[in-house]
């Protein structure tokens, strides 16, 4: 029988002790995360962490993947916005190359800024109940850029999407890659990030 997942917020925070409570369980975990990974995260060890008891987290969160999630949707506002940005700079005329490269700068930094960003980006991909929040975020982003090809690369829109998503695909699999083999540093496998997607786009944005 398989058992059911509730990743709810189970009480929305209307007062300013209600929010400050619910962050203190998001920065909690994510304290928790980045000293000693997934694997050891519970919710009584993120209640002890936060200053709260177990009772009190509950009337939040139901499980740890729902304070996962929420971590996950607040992180992911700053990047989306950046993204949307990026896009519409390109759109209206800026380098393409230049402005690509600096949103995988700050790709890249947010992964290594995040408090557990490493332990919750492996999360992500190996999590069920975390991979679609993972894949609408790649969805979303491949969005952005499939709209710009359409516009300034003349692409037909479906297969802008496919463009798009693979770029996005490739993009984040080697970004992982840099924050989880460290061994050549992070720079070396971002400035080869950097150089496969712009040789990737370039034949759709030098027509």
């Amino acid at each position: 029988m398989p058992v059911s997942f509730d990743n709810r917020m189970r009480t929305k925070p209307t007062r300013a002790k209600g929010e400050e409570t619910a962050a203190r369980i998001l920065e909690a975990t994510g304290v928790l995360l980045e000293t000693q990974g997934y694997d050891a995260l519970n919710t009584n060890r993120i209640a002890e962490a936060a200053g709260i008891n177990i009772a009190t987290l509950y009337k939040y969160y139901p499980n740890k993947q729902s304070i996962l999630i929420a971590m996950t949707k607040r992180n992911r506002g700053g990047w989306l916005e950046a993204a949307s940005q990026s896009m519409a700079s390109i759109g209206a005329g800026a380098d393409w190359r230049a402005t690509l490269e600096a949103i995988m700068d700050f790709a890249a930094q947010r992964r290594i800024n995040q408090p557990g960003g490493k332990a919750m980006r492996l999360a992500m991909r190996l999590s069920p109940e975390l991979q679609p929040f993972d894949r609408e975020e790649t969805e979303v982003t491949a969005s952005f850029l499939s709209k710009l090809l359409v516009a300034r690369g003349g692409l037909d829109p479906a297969y802008a999407e496919q463009v798009a998503r693979v770029a996005v695909e490739i993009a984040t699999s080697i970004l992982d890659l840099s924050l989880f083999d460290q061994s050549p540093g992070d720079e070396v496998f971002l400035a080869e990030a950097k150089g496969a997607i712009c040789r990737y786009l370039e034949p759709h944005f030098e027509t």
